[in-house]
């Protein structure tokens, strides 16, 4: 990623934190969007942490709490893709797609998928965080860390010309109340 992609999406992050996005458009970047799906890796396996932290008592329900959440936020994810059928950023009439384009995903733009699941897994970290360990310093940090990654990945989404503005916010939003219910 060159210096100018990181400044972009470092502006973008602090952009989404305090204002609307509504006038931010870009072209599609393959090599964003595949950085938002590290990110979104990196968000997803981070609560893993708890393993290290939790007594082995606790094990199935933290999996079990995590994987309803997470199956839950993909099927909300899905329905609403499949019901609202909003054009991506890069879909125009009479334009070819760019390279690196899944033409079947062309139109499931809201919410955004990548965003959603990333804040799901942020506020279910941050629930279980505050409610099983308030005073561990390790799972502060691991909360912090998924916030952060779920930040990066919805100013990626944006950056990467994949999503508009209103596509993440409506995936943080929707992501955010799945995983503090999780």
């Amino acid at each position: 990623m060159s210096r100018k992609q990181t400044a972009i999406a470092i502006v973008l992050i602090f952009c989404f934190a305090l204002s609307p996005l509504a006038a931010f458009t870009f072209e599609y970047n393959e090599s964003l969007s595949k950085a938002s799906d590290i990110t979104l890796g990196l968000t997803l396996v981070t609560p893993g942490v708890l393993g290290l932290i939790a007594p082995p008592s606790d094990y199935i329900a933290i999996v079990s709490s995590y994987a309803g959440t997470m199956v839950s936020a993909y099927g909300v994810r899905t329905v609403l893709k499949q019901v609202i059928h909003k054009p991506r950023p890069y879909v125009q009439d009479g334009v070819p797609l760019p390279d690196g384009v899944d033409p079947a995903e062309n139109y499931e733009s809201f919410p955004s998928g990548h965003t959603l699941m990333a804040f799901s897994a942020a506020a279910y970290t941050q629930t279980m965080q505050a409610l099983f360990y308030p005073d561990s310093t390790t799972m502060k940090a691991i909360s912090a860390t998924t916030w952060a990654l779920a930040l990066g990945t919805a100013a990626l989404r944006v950056a990467s010309g994949s999503h508009d503005s209103i596509d993440v916010a409506a995936g943080a939003a929707i992501g955010s109340a799945i995983g503090f219910l999780g």
